[in-house]
């Protein structure tokens, strides 16, 4: 893939050379918009404003979300977003790419086999318990956000979508629900978008790293970052966009 195909370039950078990377990008002109309230707002990045989101905003906006970061090998590191490859001594922290996709599953699963995908040990065995445990806060808020932007219906809640919320992470660390690409089996978006929650999780390569996966945005990147409702964006790991190993 081309980098004209590609839309986001991802890339983790340790504490110890954040300065040094933002010096340098500094000094060839580039702006480094950090987020203020969800990590997603990276995806704003456009020409020389680039977004950064600090390990500290993994513990904001999206707390219980964040603990897929927090219990990552990324945690602890700045995640920079460029809308086209950057140069210099970032090259090195390239980690992933995102990129429209034309895919479109032939169905979905049913409630049954979300059920079997969450139930499967590699996502019981690797979910952080925080990401499980939703408050009376995250029920409110998310029924009046998503009500409010047209996601959930009448009777939809955070009670309904859970069970999708759950199977979209665990679709990509099972890997029960794929579709060939290039001879590959990926692991792909089990819901429409109403029922996905932290896309973050898999847009910046937080799990199943070495992957590659097809994923659709979550309500809150749609509304906070622009990112596209309907598609499912086809996110590589550097080993795929560099055409070797990291």
């Amino acid at each position: 893939m081309s980098d004209e195909q590609i839309d986001k370039f991802v890339y983790w950078v340790p504490a110890e050379a954040i300065d040094a990377v933002t010096a340098e990008l500094t000094a060839d002109g580039y702006r480094i918009q950090k987020t203020l309230g969800s990590q997603c707002e990276v995806l704003k990045c456009s020409g020389k404003r680039l977004g950064l989101a600090e390990p500290a905003g993994f513990s904001r906006m999206c707390k219980r979300q964040g603990s897929w970061y927090r219990s990552s090998a990324k945690n602890g590191k700045y995640l920079l977003v460029a809308d086209h490859r950057l140069r210099g001594s970032v090259q090195r922290y390239l980690d992933a790419t995102m990129a429209v996709s034309d895919f479109k599953p032939e169905a979905l699963p049913d409630l049954i086999e979300l059920k079997e995908v969450v139930d499967t040990p590699e996502y019981q065995t690797t979910r952080p318990d925080e990401w499980q445990k939703y408050s009376l806060l995250d029920r409110v808020m998310m029924k009046i956000m998503f009500t409010l932007t047209g996601f959930w219906g009448r009777g939809e809640s955070l009670s309904t979508a859970w069970l999708g919320h759950q199977a979209n992470h665990a679709n990509f660390l099972a890997k029960r629900f794929t579709a060939d690409i290039e001879g590959e089996a990926v692991a792909y978006s089990v819901t429409e978008n109403a029922g996905v929650c932290s896309s973050c999780v898999e847009f910046f390569n937080l799990v199943s790293d070495d992957s590659r996966k097809l994923v659709r945005s979550c309500p809150g990147s749609i509304t906070f970052s622009g990112a596209a409702r309907g598609v499912f964006y086809d996110v590589r790991p550097v080993r795929f966009s560099e055409g070797g190993g990291r």
